[in-house]
């Protein structure tokens, strides 16, 4: 295993796609007092030539190639989803610590040797996506930790979009999102799942339906503008599961809503009710309550320290990832919470087949809330 910096985390970029462009290239740049690129790697080898100069490192063709450079403590993994379980195994076998984009391998069975191989070898795997370090998610958890709407007993979800490539500023192709290996599900869900489990723990059963409302899509923009698409993967999932404790839920998610004003989540207790609104991040919280103890009635805003801080921001993770190799410090948005998601996934398919109620094989353990990253100085970035 290579010897990280002792101020800088070294990393590999593999895969110099929309998320690298976005948000991962732009980060080693803006927080380059814990990352340094040093490498950047795509099957097109002139593009990944073309960052590396903007960006710094050495350019590479092949994957296997940048693994063999000592130069790379940590490889981020941008890649598309059907290529994820063979590199991250990769990099794992050739000593990397590692950043991984949603989902973390294709299945369920791999996620787990994926856990097992991290943890024989002492590496770090960073998931996306970044909820678990989000400063909505803490205050999130807080609440609901200190029994500010009692036991909670129904939640409802939604984690929906039309998908990649249905709105403008695409600096890729996006069609393969609606592919076999990818769609809506492997995309969208894990945002919803990450903060659902996060606040809860693990699912203990599912059942679910689903099927492609939309076979046909065309790209907007981008590279592949005007491009037809045929789906070939479902779009359009509903789950009903089972937290234990008697709480049920329910949650939708997939490519087939253009937009919506209803919250992502909302959660109902015995002494109230949380709605909590936002994008893939909790933005927004909402809280009512009706107790006649208290005198308190009605809805109010909650408020949200740090939303104008780092850990605030996608990227968030190759810091989590800098703090866990170069300081030693807890690990929150590790690989058992996302096998676990990628089970429920794998079993909703299960589900939708058989038509069966399914039960969940694994269990998470969230940490406590206030073990979430938290800012303690002006630390505020802007990527573009």
């Amino acid at each position: 295993m290579p010897e990280p910096s002792k101020s800088r985390l070294k990393i590999g970029v593999l895969g110099a796609g929309a998320a690298a462009q976005w948000y991962y290239l732009p980060a080693t740049q803006h927080w380059n007092d814990r990352l340094q690129l040093t490498a950047v790697c795509d099957v097109d080898e002139a593009r990944a030539g073309q960052f590396a100069d903007q960006y710094g490192g050495t350019a590479y063709g092949d994957y296997e190639a940048m693994l063999r450079d000592p130069e790379v403590d940590a490889v981020a993994v941008l890649t598309p989803h059907r290529f994820h379980t063979e590199q991250v195994t990769a990099a794992l076998q050739a000593g990397k610590h590692l950043l991984v984009e949603k989902p973390m391998t294709e299945g369920f069975d791999d996620a787990l040797k994926v856990c097992e191989l991290a943890e024989k070898n002492g590496l770090y795997v960073s998931c996306a996506p970044p909820n678990m370090l989000h400063p909505g998610q803490r205050r999130l958890m807080e609440i609901v930790s200190k029994g500010v709407i009692g036991k909670i007993n129904l939640i409802k979800m939604t984690q929906n979009s039309m998908g990649p490539g249905s709105r403008s500023g695409a600096p890729t192709d996006f069609s393969w999102f609606y592919q076999s290996g990818a769609g809506g599900m492997s995309s969208m869900a894990g945002y919803g799942l990450v903060r659902l489990t996060g606040l809860l723990g693990g699912v203990k059963s599912l059942s679910a339906m689903s099927t492609t409302s939309i076979p046909e899509r065309v790209m907007r923009d981008g590279p592949a503008a005007g491009k037809r698409v045929a789906v070939d993967v479902p779009d359009n999932n509903v789950i009903v599961f089972d937290m234990g404790n008697d709480t049920l839920g329910t949650m939708d998610t997939g490519y087939v809503a253009m937009s919506s004003e209803a919250p992502m989540m909302s959660l109902f207790g015995t002494d109230g009710t949380i709605e909590v609104y936002g994008g893939d991040q909790v933005l927004r919280i909402r809280l009512y309550r009706d107790d006649w103890k208290t005198d308190v009635d009605g809805w109010q805003d909650v408020d949200i320290p740090g939303l104008d801080t780092r850990w605030a921001l996608h990227p968030a993770t190759l810091l989590s990832l800098a703090d866990a190799v170069l300081d030693g410090k807890p690990l929150l948005n590790g690989p058992r919470q996302l096998a676990h998601v990628i089970e429920f996934i794998e079993k909703v398919w299960v589900s939708a087949e058989s038509g069966q109620r399914v039960d969940m094989t694994s269990d998470y353990t969230p940490p406590t809330w206030d073990a979430l990253p938290v800012e303690t100085r002006e630390d505020r970035f802007g990527l573009a």
